[in-house]
């Protein structure tokens, strides 16, 4: 399959010695998260572009998010014991598949033609690729340099933030440095936030990779 210019530019640059064994990733982050205020963060994840599992610490609070076979949830446990939050369902569950799309940043393996993913180039510097992740198929736009490198991630991504009622909303990140990772060159500082690249672009979320490896 030929793909445009930019697309192969952008893999290129991301899996330089080629495909990966498989197309899931394990990484360790740490950053800040917006809950009312900032607060730290520790995590972990394996994420593949379709699915994920991010285990966070913040104090004394353990995390899980997820998603998989297009069902996604989150939890809260207070020293990892008592939970204090739960939730799951439909509107979740759609939003979490939003997230899995635009995580596939981190595995580049995931975003070949032979993954089932569709790409095309609007211009030189914004890609668009598109892939089912049910219950979703969402377009991910990627905003990269002349070089390849990825310089902002966004889609719609069923939400609530700043509204009464779920609805699609643009949710992206910011490529602040990336880092090459054995096989792979991939983001390693991002700023993410609801409304993006509008006026009400709200960040809530800021990480840096510390370690990153292919899951075969």
């Amino acid at each position: 399959m030929t793909l445009p210019e930019p697309v192969e530019r952008y893999l290129a640059h991301a899996l330089p010695t080629g495909p990966p064994r498989g197309p899931a990733v394990a990484l360790r982050m740490a950053g800040r998260v917006k809950l009312g205020a900032w607060l730290p963060f520790t995590a972990g994840e394996q994420c593949d572009g379709r699915s994920f599992v991010w285990r966070a610490r913040v104090g004394p609070l353990h995390v899980t998010d997820r998603f998989a076979g297009g069902a996604g949830a989150t939890e809260g446990r207070l020293l990892g014991r008592r939970r204090v939050f739960h939730a799951h369902g439909e509107d979740v569950s759609r939003s979490s598949a939003g997230r899995a799309a635009l995580e596939a940043i981190w595995a580049p393996g995931a975003l070949l033609p032979e993954r089932g993913v569709s790409w095309r180039a609007e211009s030189d510097e914004l890609i668009v690729a598109t892939w089912d992740v049910l219950p979703e198929r969402p377009e991910v736009r990627l905003r990269i340099a002349p070089d390849g490198a990825l310089r902002a991630v966004s889609a719609l991504r069923w939400g609530n933030a700043g509204r009464s009622s779920f609805g699609y909303i643009p949710c992206g990140c910011e490529v602040v440095a990336e880092r090459r990772f054995g096989d792979l060159v991939v983001p390693s500082a991002v700023t993410v936030g609801w409304w993006f690249g509008t006026p009400d672009y709200a960040p809530f979320f800021t990480a840096r990779v510390e370690g990153l490896h292919v899951v075969p």
